[in-house]
């Protein structure tokens, strides 16, 4: 399946990046946290602003202290309304990682 779009975000932090504004799908990441914690990645479906520690993620991805995680898939995770992403200490918090976090999506 021809993936229509990848995104990079280089240091990635708790500015929420609007990867899409339509429905589609996440078939894939490469994600990298250079931080000596646990950092998150909270993703939104959705087209409307998002505030972080009030709106509720659709769905988080946890990363290991200095560790990268890559999937790539077919089947991928059905967007209804579109993608909007921030990464933070906690996995529905507001504060920022020491560290932005690379990473790279494979959207369609």
């Amino acid at each position: 399946m021809p993936y229509s779009t990848y995104k990079s975000y280089l240091a990635q932090t708790t500015t929420v990046r609007v990867v899409k504004t339509v429905p589609g799908a996440l078939n894939g990441y490469v994600i990298y946290n250079p931080n000596a914690v646990v950092s998150y990645v909270q993703c939104f479906d959705t087209a409307d602003a998002v505030t972080l520690g009030t709106t509720v993620p659709s769905f988080v991805i946890p990363m290991p202290a200095t560790a990268g995680a890559n999937v790539l898939t077919d089947q991928g995770i059905t967007l209804t309304k579109g993608l909007a992403i921030a990464c933070t200490t906690t996995a529905t918090g507001s504060t920022a990682p020491s560290t932005g976090l690379d990473i790279l999506l494979a959207v369609q």
